[in-house]
């Protein structure tokens, strides 16, 4: 079949922007986060307009760099080839892409495509992105052309993202910070690694995520090391593993049942002498309901419920997926991982994953097909849908106002191109010589709406949508810049 002639199932949205009030449940703050805003004598919420000061909890996006010709050599401008069985599961050995990006195969060590991966990261209502180190190895120690090449590249997009987002404007920048990796226990290596990533630290300071657990280690920057299964025990009986006095430091890993204990109500709560932080749980609880998922958590220092994390879509075990159009009772895939978050309310959630469309026969658990693997990121297939229901449930938990973006406004004009106001997060336009004509193109914040085959003196009509709605209609003359 022709990619123009597939029509990808659709998820069923829950109409999360068309309410005004949450439930009660949402009023409590039983894991010690920040309390929610009520209206006083009632048990109801009051949601607000988005702001930084009336975010509930950090929002996370696990965010892969290491695509670019410059970083790797895959077939396709450092991408896999497209899954020859596309959409569906693959059915041959090797590594391949599950789908295109909108941004088409970009190269992660562009500036532009950094801004559009933190305007996109940023409307979806995250306030943070962690990098996915947990391949990369220190550069300078690198002993083969092809490892040197990987970590060399890996770095400069790491680099790339922060230098990008130390400068970017016209929206709420996320922060940053890395998913470093202990191998085995190969200490040495390791503080190789965080000696590059605290020179990038050094290098952009403003841009790199802090967390404020309570602590004077909330002043330093933060940091995640993944570790290996077996030195789990190692933690929950005491040892620190590894210290370094210049970071905040959380360890993590996934199907943590191991290291957790069991609270009252059946929940997994990883307690807090142990600093790890979840990466991606599979355990079903089945009497909660048909899909639905056990609830992990982490414990803080103080007590309190410090992290919590959710998936677009869940690995269960051999070729069996919870699929990103998976719907059970109404509900996605995503919307039933992010159980029990709104009552526990955790300081920092982290939303897995943005950019990782893999299929690989050989480890499904990385990915199958369109549906079974883990990706975010707004694409060739299905747009934004994804994006959308994510969004849609993070702007809930944070009790922000699902508002269409307003009017359209061009702030500038070059001599081709039109670039638009970035207030309310528009993700997509659309411009026609009717109101309602023209196709719905998504808006590159770095491309700017292209006036090519736009007739000086004609009036034309401009309209943006985001995830919960279209603006006004703006009428226009078009007049060539000089």
């Amino acid at each position: 079949m022709k990619k123009s002639e597939r029509k990808p199932k659709k998820i069923l949205i829950a109409l999360l922007a068309a309410m005004i009030l949450l439930t009660a449940a949402g009023c409590t703050n039983g894991g010690g986060g920040p309390m929610r805003t009520c209206d006083p004598g009632t048990d109801e919420i009051v949601l607000k307009d988005r702001s930084e000061e009336n975010r509930i909890m950090d929002m996370i996006m696990w965010y892969d760099n290491d695509n670019s010709p410059s970083t790797n050599d895959r077939p396709e401008k450092g991408w896999y080839y497209l899954n020859p069985d596309h959409p569906n599961t693959v059915t041959v050995k090797g590594l391949y892409r599950a789908t295109d990006p909108l941004l088409g195969l970009y190269d992660q060590r562009k500036p532009a495509t950094a801004r559009q991966h933190l305007y996109w990261i940023s409307a979806v209502g995250c306030n943070a992105i962690c990098v996915d180190w947990t391949n990369y190895t220190c550069y300078r120690t690198a002993d083969t052309a092809g490892w040197k090449k990987y970590t060399v590249g890996t770095y400069l997009n790491g680099q790339n993202l922060l230098k990008t987002a130390s400068e970017a404007t016209g929206f709420d920048v996320p922060k940053i910070y890395f998913a470093a990796r202990l191998f085995g226990e190969n200490y040495t290596g390791l503080k190789d690694v965080l000696d590059d990533l605290y020179t990038l630290y050094e290098s952009y300071p403003d841009a790199w995520y802090k967390f404020d657990d309570g602590t004077a280690n909330a002043s330093k920057p933060f940091i995640e090391i993944f570790i290996d299964w077996d030195l789990q025990p190692r933690l929950r009986e005491g040892d620190p593993l590894y210290e370094d006095s210049r970071w905040n430091i959380r360890f993590t890993n996934g199907l943590m049942s191991q290291s957790t204990d069991v609270d009252e109500y059946g929940n997994r709560a990883v307690p807090a002498n142990i600093p790890v932080w979840l990466f991606v749980e599979n355990e079903e609880d089945n009497d909660a309901g048909k899909g639905m998922y056990r609830t992990f958590y982490s414990v803080g220092q103080d007590n309190k419920v410090e992290q919590m994390v959710a998936w677009a879509s869940i690995h269960k075990g051999g070729l069996s997926w919870d699929k990103l159009n998976n719907v059970i009772n109404g509900l996605t895939t995503f919307e039933r991982s992010l159980r029990n978050v709104r009552e526990l309310s955790p300081k920092a959630l982290i939303i897995a994953r943005w950019n990782y469309p893999l299929c690989w026969l050989e480890e499904p658990q990385e990915g199958l097909s369109l549906y079974e693997s883990t990706h975010i990121e707004p694409n060739t297939d299905f747009g934004f849908e994804v994006f959308d229901n994510v969004k849609k449930n993070l702007y809930s938990l944070n009790n922000w106002i699902a508002s269409a973006p307003p009017a359209p406004e061009v702030t500038f004009q070059d001599a081709d191109k039109l670039f638009l106001s970035l207030s309310g997060y528009p993700t997509e336009y659309r411009i026609g010589t009717a109101s309602g004509e023209g196709e719905w193109v998504y808006y590159n914040i770095n491309n700017g709406i292209p006036t090519a085959g736009l007739e000086a003196g004609t009036k034309y009509f401009l309209q943006t949508r985001n995830s919960f709605g279209e603006s006004e209609t703006v009428e226009f003359v078009f007049n060539e810049a000089n």
